[in-house]
């Protein structure tokens, strides 16, 4: 985010958070029934400051329904002030100050609503008397069949009435000679200087009669300036298009455009159709007003005003004229990098902005070699801000469609060299938006990557360098923080991670090129020093991205042993993350010496290559028959990693990867899916978290995995992230598996207490289990005790039904194991099953919407 839209921001969230803290203090001394509630979790702001900063409401024992959550406190306590409190008999106020405070002025503004409103509900029901009166005398001296357009117009003249009612145009079009000259002089008024009911079905019908070429023209404009965007106004007013005033220009100007323009993301909330576009009647009003529609562009776009500002930028984009747009073009491109300066209440998603940045785009595919020249004198500022306009220009118009052969002409090649050195220039940010482009090759692209070569790989050695910079010794030694010390280590997988893109792109260029390709890519790789170690890793980390075919193999396989064999750490562990990239088909065609060479490295000396070897085999199995070389080394390495100090989540990894590759399905439901259990059962935290997140599907048959479940699922990291997995392992699991775990699901269940109602489905999981595994005696007591620790408060009817319904049906299931009578249970069971229908009744007539929603809050 700009950092001045950051400090915004922060300004908005204080002020929020000390409103929050007045009302807090306000609503605690209104009732001592009242309880302040909020969204979980705190914002760096808050934490910082201590002022209540997020989405807040209120909640009282004798009310079901808690308040919505609201940025504004004020907002909820308003909203529930007035649905509970207002006539409530069983407050117990505190003290003073309180809600009143502010409650008070918003019920005085309501009610002055409430009188404005009643006063222009008089007044329009007075007019519409007067234009029914209107009616019966004009009715005198009409024929029969121009009083049918009157007895529709008495229809018609309802409040309620809908814009797009069809039936007055219908009438025009099947019975034109009703629609007289007397007719006409009485609905005109109605449509050019006042406001009804029936003012469009009006100017609908209107249209279609014979009017002169002036009415005609100020109907269409009243049609389109209410954006009834029919054909017949359209072509009326491009008929009369010179005839047109200046004021009626603009406002058909305006509309014109809209046709024609893209609607801002922030305006499509809750569209779901994308908008058709209409270019043709702005084009065809450029052509017969050009100089006019150029006037209006040059005024607006040198105007402070945001909206006139605005709708230039529109016309340059919907007139698509190509004069217009290089005029304007050190306009557009300075407006959008130095937006700072020029417009510094425009946050990055405004719809000024997004017009620009379409501009932006047009001028590049337009003006390439201009489009440039601009950019790169304003990125002489050194603005942060101006550079990530430029790039994010330069990226736009690298398009690509999926599988779709993308353009490549001078604006493309033009833009990938810009984005190439913009990302060189701050490989650091690994957000930035020339980076980001890099961060994920395109095959559509590959003919940029190949006429660029040289300058990717160049870039890419650059990098080593900016690399080798953040590892070196600084002359006067400072004692790093934390922080400072996760910063240096960002930087350097953001600029390690970028050389590595930078590679893959020049490996793609160089695969496209046939065999040449591949000797240019690897003698470029035998020609780095040995010191190079970050960029030969990275080079042969993508080896495999140059395999098509056998013969490409044999092109690469001499450098890939070397390279597994390697005196540098870095590059063995690179070598063998090569593999998860070979194409599958070419897997049979490896020979045996590098299954063996690569088993070899599972028993290396340090941990990067373990970790890079299991999960390269964990993306690219091998062969069946192959397997056999790493069984051993994969047991070897869950031995090591298992030891007290050695435990994280690699070994989640090996686990996974040796079950799925080296396991049978006897091995795997025997005594080593049991030891497997066993060894996950001593894992903490994040490991345990991800040991059930990685295997919850394929462990389903290994004995002692519910065991595991049950004990992330009380883990302190596993409940900060979700429990959903735990519960579906238990939910999944055989009744064999839950008998050998009836004390963990009873010590899962007590661990709840005292009982929340959001923990409800929590521990009717544990109870279903009981219930599963044949323990009903267990899972009904458990129930009692869910029970009779629900308070009684109204608010807490709905979960105390359910939890009483659910009793009695395990006390059901349960009577009907041991043969005992059950009617009387049923018939309790269905009392409570028609108490909770009646709940859900009651709660149906809450509304759920914020409070702000509505005028009246």
């Amino acid at each position: 985010m700009d950092d001045f839209e950051d400090k915004k921001r922060f300004e908005e969230a204080i002020e929020a958070g000390q409103r929050n803290l007045r009302a807090v203090h306000l609503l605690s001394n209104w009732c001592s029934h009242s309880e302040f509630i909020r969204s979980e979790g705190r914002g760096m702001i808050e934490a910082e400051t201590g002022l209540p900063i997020g989405h807040m409401g209120v909640q009282c024992k004798f009310v079901k329904q808690s308040s919505m959550l609201s940025w504004l406190l004020e907002d909820s306590v308003y909203s529930f002030y007035k649905q509970n409190c207002k006539h409530c008999n069983q407050r117990v106020p505190v003290g003073f100050p309180n809600i009143l405070e502010f409650v008070g002025p918003r019920e005085k503004s309501a009610e002055e609503r409430n009188l404005a409103r009643k006063e222009e509900e008089r007044q329009r029901k007075q007019k519409q008397l007067n234009r029914q009166q209107e009616r019966a005398v004009l009715r005198l001296s009409l024929t029969l069949e121009e009083t049918f357009v009157l007895d529709l117009l008495d229809e018609l003249d309802q409040k309620d009435i809908e814009n797009n009612d069809p039936r007055l145009e219908q009438l025009a079009n099947l019975a034109p000679e009703t629609f007289t000259s007397k007719i006409i002089e009485h609905l005109l008024p109605a449509v050019l200087h006042e406001k009804l009911p029936y003012s469009m079905p009006a100017a609908k019908a209107l249209i279609r009669t014979e009017l002169s070429q002036a009415e005609k023209l100020a109907i269409s404009v009243y049609l389109i300036n209410n954006l009834e965007y029919c054909p017949p106004a359209i072509e009326a007013i491009l008929l009369e298009a010179e005839n047109l005033s200046e004021d009626d220009f603009l406002k058909v100007l305006y509309h014109f455009v809209r046709m024609a323009v893209e609607s801002p993301p922030g305006m499509m909330i809750g569209t779901f159709e994308r908008k058709v576009l209409n270019k043709g009647p702005i084009q065809s009003l450029f052509k017969k007003r050009q100089a006019d529609i150029c006037d209006v562009v040059d005024e607006y776009i040198k105007d402070t005003h945001r909206g006139k500002f605005q709708f230039s930028i529109e016309i340059i984009i919907a007139s698509d004229d190509d004069e217009l747009l290089l005029r304007h073009i050190r306009s557009i491109f300075a407006k959008l990098m130095r937006r700072r300066t020029l417009l510094p209440e425009e946050r990055k998603d405004s719809s000024i902005l997004f017009f620009l940045r379409e501009a932006a785009t047009k001028c590049l595919d337009r003006f390439p070699d201009e489009s440039d020249k601009v950019i790169q004198s304003y990125l002489a500022d050194k603005d942060d801000i101006g550079r990530h306009e430029a790039n994010r220009a330069y990226r736009s118009v690298l398009r690509n469609n999926y599988r779709k052969k993308s353009k490549i002409g001078k604006t493309q090649k033009i833009a990938f060299r810009r984005l190439l050195w913009a990302a060189v220039e701050n490989p650091e940010d690994s957000m930035d938006d020339a980076g980001q482009f890099f961060r994920h090759s395109w095959d559509e692209f590959t003919e940029l990557a190949v006429d660029n070569f040289d300058d990717l790989i160049g870039a890419a050695a650059t990098l080593s360098e900016k690399f080798e910079a953040l590892n070196k010794e600084k002359i006067i030694e400072i004692n790093e923080s934390f922080l400072d010390h996760l910063d240096k280590s960002n930087k350097r997988n953001a600029i390690d991670g970028l050389q590595g893109a930078l590679i893959e792109w020049a490996a793609i260029g160089a695969k496209s090129r046939g065999s040449e390709g591949i000797d240019d890519f690897l003698q470029l790789y035998r020609s780095l020093p040995e010191e190079q170690t970050q960029m030969r890793g990275n080079m042969i980390a993508h080896v495999s991205k140059l395999l098509t075919g056998i013969d490409s193999l044999t092109l690469v396989l001499s450098d890939w042993y070397r390279a597994l064999m390697d005196e540098s750490t870095l590059i063995r562990a690179r070598a063998v993350q090569a593999w998860e990239n070979v194409p599958y088909d070419l897997v049979k065609n490896f020979p045996d010496l590098f299954f063996e060479a690569y088993s070899v490295l599972l028993l290396d000396q340090y941990v990067m290559v373990h970790q890079y070897a299991v999960r390269a085999l964990s993306r690219r199995s091998f062969p069946e028959e192959k397997r056999g070389l790493v069984r051993s080394r994969l047991w070897n390495l869950i031995c090591y990693y298992t030891q007290q100090d050695k435990k994280d989540n690699f070994i989640v990894e090996c686990i996974d990867v040796f079950s799925s590759l080296c396991l049978s399905d006897e091995e795997r439901k025997g005594k080593i899916g049991l030891l497997l259990s066993n060894i996950l059962l001593i894992l903490e935290g994040s490991a345990l978290y991800d040991a059930i997140n990685r295997l919850r599907f394929h462990f389903d048959d290994i004995p002692g995995f519910v065991k595991v479940a049950l004990k992330a699922i009380q883990d302190k990291y596993t409940r900060s992230v979700s429990i959903d997995d735990c519960i579906s392992v238990i939910l999944r699991a055989p009744h064999d598996e839950l008998r050998n775990c009836k004390d963990d699901l009873q010590k899962a269940f007590n661990a709840l207490k005292p009982f929340k109602p959001q923990q409800f489905i929590e521990a009717l999981v544990y109870v279903a289990a009981l219930s599963k595994c044949g323990d009903n005696v267990t899972a009904n007591v458990c129930l009692k005790e869910l029970l009779e620790e629900i308070p009684n408060d109204e608010r807490n009817t709905q979960w105390k039904l359910k939890a009483a319904l659910v009793t009695e049906a395990a006390s059901i299931e349960h009577s009907i194991s041991v043969c005992e009578p059950y009617n009387d249970l049923i018939e309790k069971w269905n009392g409570l099953t028609a108490e909770l229908e009646k709940e859900y009744e009651e709660r149906a007539k809450f509304r759920d919407f914020p409070p702000s929603f509505f005028s009246e809050s």
